[in-house]
């Protein structure tokens, strides 16, 4: 079984004679014992990533279990973190990393099914790729300090461009995002460990103690102490 996620460009998929196109910013589910052939746009430059998932051996009706199942679905950021680690496992040697990629791989089929049981207008819309780069640096940089130049450079584009696709696809602006992402960390910080409050806004890049309470605050109409403590109770 493959996921083909298209990152730029255009590409066609043929199996079994039956023709779909994938769309940048969509992965495809390919379903293993079928014959495949992929034709890339020879004038567009066609960026792609993929997942394979080997069995020893299938079980009858193994691909009937998939009968209706979306060939392909607009991917988000969770499931395109999903890919990047797989690789990152793939390249680890000094590991035995086959149980690590076998679970990946089922995780990351688990959020496929998931995201296709939900009605067409609550899924999510294909990301442009400068909206999926910044995301994808702030989730790596978040505990630093950003600017909004500074993402910008990094999804290659300029800071009205970027603005315009965030609002468009996310329904924030980048800065709006980069203080959520700030804060679902927090969030599992304060949940997960005993680490001062003080020490979480330093880790999560807040400027301040003062300033993380405020849009803490703000978010969840607890301070972050009230949180934790509430947190502890139950």
């Amino acid at each position: 079984m493959q996921f083909v996620y298209l990152l730029s460009g255009a590409v066609d998929i043929e199996v079994d004679d039956a023709l779909q196109q994938l769309r940048p910013g969509n992965m495809a589910v390919l379903l293993p014992g079928r014959r495949e052939h992929f034709h890339f746009h020879a004038r567009q430059e066609s960026e792609h990533s993929w997942c394979q998932l080997d069995f020893d051996t299938i079980g009858p009706g193994f691909n009937s279990r998939f009968t209706g199942v979306s060939p392909q679905l607009p991917i988000n950021t969770e499931i395109e973190q999903m890919m990047e680690l797989g690789l990152a496992v793939t390249g680890a040697s000094h590991i035995d990393n086959r149980i690590a990629l076998v679970k990946l791989g089922e995780a990351l089929l688990h959020y496929y099914l998931s995201l296709d049981a939900l009605p067409a207008n609550e899924r999510p819309s294909p990301m442009p790729r400068a909206v999926r780069q910044a995301c994808k640096y702030i989730a790596s940089a978040y505990q630093h300090p950003l600017t909004l130049e500074l993402i910008a450079q990094q999804a290659h584009c300029s800071v009205n461009h970027l603005i315009n696709q965030f609002k468009q696809s996310l329904k924030v602006t980048p800065i709006r995002y980069l203080w959520q992402t700030r804060l679902v960390r927090a969030e599992s910080l304060l949940k997960h460990t005993d680490i001062p409050i003080s020490a979480i806004a330093e880790q999560c890049g807040f400027a301040s103690q003062f300033h993380f309470s405020r849009l803490f605050k703000a978010s969840h109409q607890v301070s972050p102490r009230q949180y934790r403590v509430h947190c502890r109770s139950q």
